[in-house]
């Protein structure tokens, strides 16, 4: 299961000091002060300040460090709870069913003895 607490995490970063979001998804909001986010997947690296936010996409690999060296920054992380939808369900109940008819067949094909087979005695060509 991909799911993760909705609970939200506030940081505290001294200055100098950074902090890797990791690769999930989720909104990274500046409490107080500014912070330097890089490592986005297009390159571009962005300053955000007090009240701005930044949502992120999965596999974005994200490292967040307080802009100024004298000051912290304060920031809050909001991760993306994500939850099982009617796709999600359908996938499981399909498994499910394949592993069923793969073990239904695994026990017909060995309850049939060598030679008891149409095929093995020469009746089909």
């Amino acid at each position: 299961m991909n799911a993760q607490t909705n609970a939200s995490a506030v940081w505290t970063l001294q200055g100098g000091t950074a902090r890797h979001l990791g690769l999930g998804s989720g909104e990274l909001s500046v409490v107080r002060g500014r912070v330097w986010v890089t490592g986005q997947g297009d390159g571009q690296d962005q300053v955000l300040g007090s009240g701005e936010r930044l949502r992120l996409r999965d596999s974005q690999d994200v490292v967040i460090e307080a802009w100024d060296r004298g000051e912290a920054a304060v920031v809050r992380w909001q991760p993306r709870v994500h939850g099982f939808g009617l796709r999600a369900l359908a996938g499981l109940a399909l498994a499910a069913l394949a592993r069923k008819a793969a073990s239904s067949a695994s026990l017909a094909q060995g309850s049939i003895k060598v030679g008891d087979s149409m095929a093995s005695c020469g009746a089909l060509k």
